[in-house]
């Protein structure tokens, strides 16, 4: 389950704090990045030549001059005495042929040699002594060896060699815990046993061995009297070709082991020393005649081959060569060497100390000028050269110093020298000379201290300090490892190196003091800071390396250092100086300009990358520290744009130099986050479990790594807390400086001394506020790598990769290739998903919530913040209520859930939120939780605001508000979405499989088009309820989109009107909205409303609407408009309603215009673009008559329009009907005459029926006569004319009386027809008619119209007779009419 909170990028200005932060901080660690290593320092710039130093003053400057004031500043803490044990003591009255003494420091004991028994104790306190007597040859030298891994039980810690004259034996070594408090690891506080039967065991051939030295992994060396290198191999079992254990001679041949010692012949020199550089897998051996032998131990470590070897002599002369002004003698005899390790020198390999204390220095790879491949451990030894030689104190030109002298016993470990030289036989004068207090030079500084030994020393050896943080290494890079920095970067992280010295008299212990220890030193013996030896530290340290180093003791939490944190945190604040503006055109103050000469380097003027070449610092007049602990080239400074004043000349451009305060901050910061700042956080790894692979994102953090640099961060951040007046916001400055300094332009013309104070003061307030700012952003910069840091670490507890296994892919990506840099600066987002798998972890185990989020807002209380912790805990509920067992149960813990969502429902990402309530039917919640998120994201309702202003572009704070609340109730409207196509669904629809195999299995949480509706129906019903008029907006406006428009009518709310109204005038071409809208108001009984909306619609002008569509608008209007007056009788109603009918009479008209236009089978512009005309509006009656009916010679259309609009025009309509009666008879051509005669009777009937009520309309007389002419022409039947006016529904008294009249009007055209008596026989079939069927006249009028049709007879007879000649026509006429005469008479007679 995703943490569905909203987590917003964060705010320009925190990221910009970060960010900005992060780049003083990266400032400050490139500067300690910056320093030269040891060959720079030497200027050791080619192989080919050897440099020389110490002859400078500045080689060894004198701490206790007056201009520095630190001739009481601490080297070596005061010498620790611990006597022999008693027993040991006695043991020297036993000794018959030798002793010897020696030191293991890894174990912290110490070892003495007599004769055959050896003894083991603690140098520490001279306890637990141990011995082994197991032996009966003497013991000639001991070697404590690491061994071999998976040879010996786990039980056996160390192996001890002893050789003697005849046998070299292993011996097995264990410790046991005195109580559960010691470590397993803490030998000095465990008990040490010897395991009294050796391991292995193996003969000498009457070879000497005069030391032992072993590599990390196991590899033991001894140190032959014959000069040769032996090494002893040890296996668990016998090979085919080697035994468990044998001896190999490495000076000579590979087999040398087969070959017995005394078969071989050289002049004996025997090997003094061995020195091993595990770094290189370099071994160097000194003979007593000091040659010096190198050994390439191969790329691994694991092989071994002779490279070259250098004598004393040849030494000499080199050194000789190079130092001609040096006696001969300071050169003679070298009485150690030790090799330097690639973690100091890339180029230096090898130094040798004689005995007056010289250093000479050696490469055994040649090198010049630039960088070159041959200084990583894959680049293999090939000579040994004289790089440099190194003369001690006391060889300066002006030295009062004396000169060590009589060096007997050296150590040279990282950079430090101790020598011991005779100053009798019983006494001993250590020298230590030592870099620390100078780094970041370009030429190597030491200072000097001597130290009396009461007794003449045997052994000196190194206590290793074991970092607390273990620095990577990659073994497999080909890049050459990069020195370790000086110790002022590590001093937090390494405890001082000790020193053990060996005696007769026991063991003295001693250490070299950090700068920390010495500033610790000095403010205890001086009972505060506040003197002038501290200050004179912090100008020999200069302000921002002494404060980084302030801060270790401020920020210590050791009980024994309350007061010296205190005094720390006074000393920090006292010298840490001030920020200020830096003029580049002046010289800044110097106190220090000539504290060692004016030939002591300036720092940052150091070798760069390529031998040969220095580089400079910024050009600059006047004078600049000639000794410093920062780099110059890379201040750290806030920087500002150059700015001009006012004054008499323009000020040089200036930039903002921080405080020593800030820089130490800074430093401290890097150097805390160092060891861990540029890793990668997580890297891949390949688990195979069960036969199978899978890859695994783990931390690349140890967890005891991310607890160190946390606690050591809480106590920053707590120590600025506890000083807060230093981080407090420069308000008060600008405040209260500010108004008293006048801006440049305002004081043109006043004294220039005073201009200038208030000029200093105004670009000071300046430089503190800049630095105030700076260090607010520093401030939250170590909140946020606290948290990042916690975080790491509570997720290695909770298994990193279980829980990254839980991460998309692109975010296990995104981690995969991040620093802690990236994650603690540009992370956050990575956090949040890290912290969101975590709770998932949790959830998907069923496990509570409750005791994670209470860790997690106790240690990344930004990073998991309260809202979270709570959506943690709904979400817990919501997991809870899916596997709830009873309904009840179920939903009151989604209501709970529900009630915390919508306490920070404003963060809320609600989708996520929304989804799991959907699948849970939690659909009030659904709906609950979106309202209230929307009225949280906006409070003051201007989304309602903004909308119903119309949505106005230019009110950017409504746009917000509304796109934030429709963001909130999109997340129902989806839910309502996903349920409608539900509900939609077929259950019965087949369903195709998609492969081939059995059917699928049902999806059991899908659910059924049945239960889709309910859900629907009661997300409605509880939003409906719902008094968040935007929200019923967003809802009518998604059933209009899904075509629900039936169910929006459904809704009786007192929003829906409004909506309509306002969503038509939103959208005023919107035909569906306003067609909802009349439906709405005569569903809710509106009808004047109704009918007023269906008029616009029917009158719009748009082609959305047909004009068949218009007519039933204004159908349905004439309806609503009569139901309300049957509801209220009033004028204006009543004349609205005949506004209507007239409306709809015309649009019926022209419905048949359009009609009539659209049955002319043409595609003719002119008929398409009155057809287009007529559908797109209502157009008036003149305008329809004139523009389409007229223009198209539509006669039926006319005969209407004239008819509608009540315009009579005799020939008009005599003409219209002419017209009407021809076009029919002229598309009838091509048929027969009966069709003929049907097609014409149908249109005259269906004319007829329309217009025979009014007379005007339906010129009947004109229309028999017009008829009965063209069915003369036509020669049809003449009974068809007036048949077809009686089913129109004309009564045949009245056609009888028409055809009468027309037949006395004697029309000219009978004349000239071919029938001229056509109309007697028309009348003569319309009497016939009668008689055949008397039921066609009422009975009340039958006698009547049978007088009429006798006296009609009468007369047609008459007129009949009258004709000259009674051709044949004539008389079948007569004849007929007498037949009539006869049939009317018998009706006359017969009662009705």
């Amino acid at each position: 389950m995703a943490r569905p909170l909203n987590i917003a990028p964060v705010l320009t200005t925190a990221k910009e704090a970060l960010c900005i932060a992060g780049q003083h901080v990266d400032t400050f660690v490139s500067q300690d990045k910056g320093y030269p290593e040891l060959a720079q320092l030497l200027n050791a710039t080619s192989s080919s030549h050897a440099s020389l130093s110490g002859i400078s003053d500045v080689d060894y400057p004198a701490l206790s001059s007056a201009a520095v004031g630190l001739a009481d500043l601490p080297q070596l803490s005061p010498a620790k005495r611990v006597p022999l044990p008693p027993e040991l003591v006695e043991q020297f009255g036993h000794m018959q042929c030798n002793c010897m003494m020696g030191v293991f420091p890894q174990i912290s004991r110490a070892w003495l040699s007599v004769d055959s028994d050896i003894f083991v104790w603690n140098y520490e306190d001279g306890g637990d002594l141990a011995y082994f007597d197991g032996l009966s040859e003497t013991i000639l030298c001991a070697g404590l060896v690491q061994p071999k891994p998976n040879i010996f039980r786990s039980h056996i810690r160390f192996l001890l060699c002893l050789a003697t004259p005849v046998e070299i034996v292993l011996l097995g070594v264990s410790f046991t815990q005195p109580h559960e408090d010691v470590g397993q690891n803490d030998y000095s506080r465990c008990e040490m046993h010897l395991l009294p039967d050796p391991l292995f065991s193996i003969q000498t051939d009457n070879t000497y061995m005069l030391s032992v030295k072993s590599t990390p992994d196991g590899r033991i060396f001894l140190a032959g009297k014959d000069g040769c290198l032996y090494e002893i191999v040890y296996q668990a079992q016998d090979g085919w070709f080697s035994r468990k254990c044998r001896k190999v001679n490495h000076s000579s041949s590979s087999l040398s082991f087969l070959v017995p010692s005394f078969l071989t012949f050289s002049e004996e020199d025997p090997v003094a020393e061995i020195s091993i550089d595990d770094s290189r897998h370099i071994l160097y051996t000194r003979s007593e005649k000091g040659t010096i032998q190198v050994y390439d131990m191969g790329s691994d470590g694991c092989s071994m081959r002779r490279v070259t070897a250098l004598s004393h002599y040849s030494m000499m002369k080199h050194a000789m060569y190079y130092a001609r002004t040096i006696d001969r003698s300071n050169f003679k005899h070298i009485v150690h060497i030790a090799a330097i390790p690639s973690t100091e020198s890339s180029r230096l390999h090898l130094v040798a100390v004689t005995q007056t204390g010289v250093r000479l220095y050696f490469t055994t790879i040649p090198y010049q000028g630039g960088w070159i491949a041959g200084v990583g451990a894959r680049d293999r030894p090939v000579s040994l050269t004289l790089v440099h030689i190194r003369l001690p104190p006391g060889f300066t030109a002006n030295s009062a110093q004396h000169r060590p002298t009589n060096v007997h016993a050296a150590l040279y470990s990282q950079g430090a020298l101790l020598l011991c030289a005779s100053q009798g036989e019983d006494s001993d004068l250590l020298w230590c000379l030592n870099p620390d207090s100078f780094p970041f030079q370009r030429s190597l500084m030491e200072t000097q201290v001597t130290h009396m030994i009461d007794s003449r020393t045997w052994v000196i050896e190194e206590v290793p300090a074991i970092p607390i943080l273990t620095p990577r290494v990659d073994p497999t890079s080909d890049k050459p490892r990069v020195p370790d920095p000086p110790s002022v970067v590590t001093q937090h992280t390494v405890m001082p190196p000790a020193y053990v010295l060996l005696s007769s008299k026991g063991s003295y212990l001693v250490g070299k003091l950090r700068p920390v220890d010495q500033l610790r030193q000095l403010m205890l013996n001086n009972m505060g800071p506040d003197n002038p030896v501290v200050e004179s530290f912090f100008k020999l340290h200069k302000e921002d390396q002494a404060c980084a180093t302030c801060l270790i003791l401020a920020c210590s939490r050791a009980s024994s250092d309350v007061q010296v944190s205190e005094w720390a945190t006074h000393a920090f604040f006292l010298y840490g100086g001030v920020a200020r503006l830096r003029s580049y055109g002046a010289p800044p103050p110097n106190p220090t300009a000539n504290l060692f000469g004016s030939t002591t380097p300036v720092v940052g003027q150091r070798p760069d990358s390529q031998y040969g070449t220095t580089l400079t610092s910024p050009p600059t007049s006047g004078l600049q520290p000639s000794i410093a602990s920062t780099p110059l080239q890379a201040s750290g400074g806030y920087q500002d744009t150059p700015r001009t004043s006012a004054g008499p000349s323009a000020q040089p451009s200036s930039d903002v130099e921080f405080s020593g305060k800030f820089k130490g901050l800074c430093l401290y910061f890097g150097r805390i986050t160092r060891p861990l700042w540029e890793l990668l956080v997580a890297v891949e790894v390949t688990s195979v479990e069960y036969r199978s692979q899978r890859t695994l994102l783990v931390t690349n953090f140890d967890s005891s790594e991310l607890s160190w640099v946390l606690d050591e961060m809480k106590a920053l951040k707590q120590f600025l807390d506890r000083n807060s007046q230093y981080t407090a916001v420069a308000e008060s400055i600008m405040s209260a400086g500010m108004p008293s300094f006048a801006r440049p332009e305002s004081v043109i013309g006043r004294p220039g001394v005073q201009y200038q104070r208030e000029q200093t003061q105004m670009e000071q307030a300046e430089a503190e506020n800049a630095e105030r700012k700076a260090l607010q952003q520093l401030e939250h910069l170590i909140n946020s790598c606290c948290e990042v840091l916690a975080l790491l670490k509570l997720l290695c507890y909770h298994q990193f990769h279980n829980v990254t296994a839980a991460l998309p892919q692109e975010t296990r990506d995104q981690l995969k290739r991040m620093t802690l840099r990236d994650l603690v600066i540009n992370g956050k987002e990575v956090c949040d998903m890290l912290i969101t798998a975590l709770i998932n972890f949790y959830t998907g185990d069923n496990a509570t919530t409750d005791a994670i989020s209470s860790k997690l807002r106790d240690i990344c209380p930004s990073l998991y913040s309260r809202e979270d912790a709570i959506c943690s805990k709904a979400n817990e509920l919501i997991k809870g209520a899916q596997q709830a067992q009873t309904r009840s149960v179920k939903e009151k813990m989604l209501k709970e859930s529900l009630q915390l969502f919508k306490s920070i429902s404003q963060q809320l990402i609600l989708t996520s939120v929304c989804s799991e309530y959907h699948q849970a039917h939690f659909y009030d919640g659904v709906v609950e939780l979106s309202l209230s998120a929307a009225a949280r994201r906006d409070p003051q309702n201007l989304a309602l605001h903004y909308y119903k202003h119309g949505k106005p572009a230019e009110d950017l704070q409504g746009t917000q508000a509304f796109t934030a609340r429709y963001e909130c109730y999109k997340c129902v409207i989806d839910i309502l979405d996903e349920l409608l196509v539900l509900s939609q669904a077929h259950p019965t629809s087949p369903v195709v499989p998609t492969h081939p195999g059995p059917p699928p299995q049902p999806d059991p949480n899908q659910l059924s088009s049945q239960d889709a509706k309910a859900y629907m129906e009661e997300i409605m019903q509880k939003a409906l309820a719902s008094d968040d008029e935007l929200f019923h907006v967003a809802l009518y406006d998604w059933l209009i989109e899904k075509g629900l428009k039936d169910r929006l009518l459904q809704i009786s709310s007192p929003y829906v009107e409004e909506y309509m109204k306002r969503a038509t005038q939103y959208s005023a071409d919107s035909l569906q909205l306003m067609d909802l809208l009349w439906k709405y108001h005569e569903k809710t009984g509106n009808y004047p409303a109704a009918a007023r909306i269906l008029l616009k619609l029917a009158e719009r002008h748009s082609t959305d609407v047909k004009l068949q569509q218009r007519i039933e608008y204004l159908s349905r209007a004439v309806m609503c408009a009569k139901s309300s007056n049957l509801r209220t009788s009033t004028s204006s109603e009543g004349e609205f309603l005949q506004e209507l009918e007239d409306k709809l009479e015309v649009a019926r008209l022209q419905l048949q215009v359009y009609e009539a236009i659209a049955r002319h089978s043409t595609a003719h512009p002119r008929f398409q673009e009155a057809l287009s005309k007529l559908n797109v509006e209502l157009v008036d009656i003149t305008k329809l008559y004139g523009e389409f009916a007229d223009v198209f010679d539509l006669s039926e259309c006319q005969l209407a329009i004239i008819h509608c609009a009540g315009h009579y025009d005799q020939q008009l309509v005599q003409s219209l009907w002419q017209q009407i009666i021809d076009k029919e008879l002229n598309e009838s051509m091509d048929k027969p005459g009966d069709s003929r005669m049907t097609i014409l009777a149908k249109k005259l009937q269906a004319l007829g029926r329309i217009y025979s009520s009014l007379e005007r309309y339906f010129p009947l007389a004109f229309l028999i006569l017009f008829l009965e002419k063209r069915s003369c022409e036509l020669r049809w039947q003449s009974d068809w004319v007036f048949r077809c006016f009686r089913d129109i529904g004309i009564p045949l008294p009245k056609l009888l009386n028409v055809y009468d009249s027309l037949f006395k009007a004697k029309d000219p055209h009978w004349q000239t027809s071919p029938q001229p008596l056509h109309l007697l026989i028309a009348i003569c079939a319309l009497v016939k008619a009668f008689t055949d069927s008397p039921s066609c006249v009422p009975v009340h009028e039958r006698r009547q119209f049978v007088s009429v049709c006798l006296d009609a007879i009468a007369h047609y007879k008459v007129e009949l007779e009258a004709t000259t000649g009674m051709p044949q026509p004539v008389q079948s006429i007569l004849n007929n009419f007498k037949q009539l005469q006869a049939k009317l008479d018998r009706l006359q007679i017969t009662k009705p």
